[in-house]
């Protein structure tokens, strides 16, 4: 794969797959954006702005279902690319690719979205994810794949198992899936018995996470051609971070918990007095 890093967040991508002409290369520019501006700027503006007015209600849905919202994000991710686009139909001799996304967190790991568009022809994905924070600065790598070696029978595991969670009565949001890299840039999926064989790269993106004051922020990358014809748009975006008392403060259960076990030292010692106290002389 050849990469040319034409600005601080410009990467030039070319599948092996690909034909070798010149007009099959695939560039993203990527931009950064935060607060307000951020979250009207992503595919589905709407949730968004839903989601983050929903601040503490969305940390009880959390708990509610089991997951703990201890330093806890939502994100969104969009990607919609030209079928047309000769870089993206000559991708494959035959047939249309297979797309999945990869995100590689610095200090986290290496997730996958769970979902996959099978015969990509430019329709939209769209997914909100639920994963950990990630402060300012942190690198992040988006990878846009081509499961090239059709495993259905992969998918269809991944698919079955994913968790979808309730963050409201209209809106969910799905838990990405953590993988390890393997030989060849396989990728073994951490609790599942599966590995998604040497997916082909389509494009690459990379940015910092940027500073902002209410936790919203949006990475864009368009999509171009070498004749600079926008060709499709990539959105990581995060939406919602859990309000920073709620990862200082313990769990209601832990608290019930730390409680119960202090009253119950308490009565022991109180038992134990009166079980050695000398009796009253009369």
């Amino acid at each position: 794969m050849k990469k040319i890093i034409i600005a601080t967040a410009i990467i030039l991508a070319l599948s092996p797959y690909q034909l070798p002409a010149a007009n099959n290369i695939v560039k993203l520019v990527v931009s950064l954006v935060t607060g307000a501006a951020a979250a009207g700027s992503v595919a589905n503006a709407t949730e968004a702005k839903a989601i983050y007015q929903q601040k503490d209600a969305i940390v009880e849905k959390l708990k509610s279902q089991g997951i703990d919202p201890t330093d806890g994000a939502i994100y969104s991710a969009y990607l919609h690319l030209d079928k047309n686009a000769s870089a993206i139909y000559w991708e494959r001799w035959i047939g249309w690719p297979d797309i999945f996304i990869e995100a590689e967190i610095q200090g986290q790991g290496s997730f996958i979205l769970p979902r996959i568009e099978m015969s990509y022809q430019g329709q939209q994905m769209l997914e909100n994810l639920i994963a950990k924070n990630v402060a300012p600065g942190t690198l992040i790598v988006i990878h846009v794949l081509d499961d090239y070696h059709l495993q259905n029978e992969i998918w269809n595991s991944v698919l079955q198992t994913k968790i979808n969670c309730n963050i409201s009565s209209t809106i969910t949001a799905d838990q990405m899936l953590q993988v390890s890299a393997g030989a060849n840039g396989s990728l073994q999926l951490l609790g599942h018995n599966a590995t998604i064989i040497e997916p082909v790269p389509l494009a690459t993106a990379e940015f910092r996470v940027p500073d902002s004051s209410d936790g919203r922020w949006l990475a864009k990358a368009n999509f171009y051609d070498n004749n600079n014809n926008s060709i499709g748009e990539l959105q990581f975006a995060q939406i919602w971070s859990v309000p920073s008392r709620v990862a200082i403060d313990p769990p209601i259960a832990h608290r019930n918990y730390v409680f119960w076990v202090g009253m119950a030292i308490v009565l022991g010692l109180v038992f134990l007095k009166s079980l050695f106290s000398k009796p009253a002389k009369t």
